[in-house]
């Protein structure tokens, strides 16, 4: 390559690594908002539990502060939801700041490859921050979920064992002991989530049953947990790939934790079909369904959750479809061929 087009490149690349710079510095300073936030919302979540514990003593005693301490446990509401909203809002500029660096990173490498006489791949480069993106994204779902089940369950059972040493101390033994019976369940829902957690964090029964005999196992959990009206079918498959199996599960799994956020316990029904070497995966429910256009406009692309299953089949060369409208219910549809 001659000088000219070379210095043209390489003002190109000194221009894109200024710019990179900055939005690097900008995201460390937001990473460190994000810590704060973050730190915020503990705060104010054990604010509110210690207030809740306080109130609920108050109000079996008939105690005069119990107005009082309804209306801080009101305020102390208010201010955990604001904070928590801070946080999502900060975490999601976050994710797409992401974005921005990763695309930038890889014009970069792509300038570098073009001065050197070798392009970079830009699909490959593109394939290497989405995985990192989808990790990151599965340790927030991880965080949430522990959030939403262990961790209350944690709380709850911290609050009712200090309210069981105050019925000892009183020697209200009768109350005590139907304390400890709730508890004792509630222990126990508790523990079924962890397990329940823990096979969903890698599906053992792929390795032992296949495709088929885990999705039956999960549709089963799912539905016992959910209390949802979820239907299985499945044709005899030969075994797949074990990334190809793991794909379609987790558009299985994704799918219906969909479901279940926006199709208000409508039925749905899950199907494998084998069909002249080809393997279709057919999620559909009897929600109210969305328009899908409309959802992408108002979030300004298409929703993660979507994304991810849409990333997640091309990379197993799967082509991936979701079909919706509203009032007739929503369908994901995966198609893969297959050599069998």
């Amino acid at each position: 390559m001659n000088s000219e087009p070379a210095a043209l490149l390489e003002s190109a690349h000194a221009i894109i690594t200024e710019q990179i710079g900055q939005l690097r510095a900008l995201h460390q300073a937001a990473q460190q908002r994000l810590a704060t936030l973050e730190n915020d919302v503990r705060t104010a979540e054990r604010q509110l539990d210690e207030l809740v514990t306080q109130q609920r003593f108050a109000a079996e005693r008939g105690l005069p502060t119990t107005g009082a301490l309804e209306e801080r446990q009101r305020q102390a509401r208010v201010t955990h939801e604001t904070r928590a909203r801070q946080h999502i809002a900060m975490r999601r500029a976050i994710r797409q700041l992401d974005q921005l660096v990763s695309q930038i990173d890889m014009s970069s490498a792509t300038l570098r490859g073009a001065s050197e006489g070798e392009p970079a791949d830009p699909w490959v480069q593109a394939l290497r921050a989405q995985v990192i993106m989808g990790r990151e994204e599965e340790r927030s779902r991880l965080a949430r979920e522990v959030h939403d089940g262990p961790a209350q369950v944690l709380a709850n059972a911290l609050m009712g064992l200090e309210r069981s040493q105050t019925l000892l101390a009183e020697s209200r033994h009768d109350r005590l002991g139907e304390l400890l019976r709730q508890m004792g369940e509630a222990a126990r829902e508790g523990l079924r989530e962890v397990r329940g957690f823990i096979a969903d964090l890698r599906p053992g029964k792929l390795d032992e049953q296949g495709l088929v005999g885990a999705l039956h196992e999960y549709v089963r959990r799912y539905r016992d947990t959910v209390n949802a009206a979820v239907s299985f079918e499945a044709d005899p498959l030969p075994r797949l790939s074990t990334e190809t199996e793991i794909v379609l599960y987790r558009i299985v799994q994704e799918s219906l934790q969909n479901a279940r956020k926006h199709a208000r316990g409508a039925p749905v029904h899950v199907s494998l079909s084998l069909r002249q070497d080809r393997l279709t995966l057919s999620i559909r429910d009897e929600g109210p369904g969305f328009d899908p256009r409309e959802v992408a406009r108002r979030a300004g692309r298409e929703s993660w959750g979507l994304t991810s299953m849409r990333e997640r089949a091309e990379l197993i060369g799967a082509r991936y479809l979701v079909t919706s409208r509203t009032g007739h219910g929503t369908e994901v549809a995966v198609s893969l061929p297959l050599r069998v």
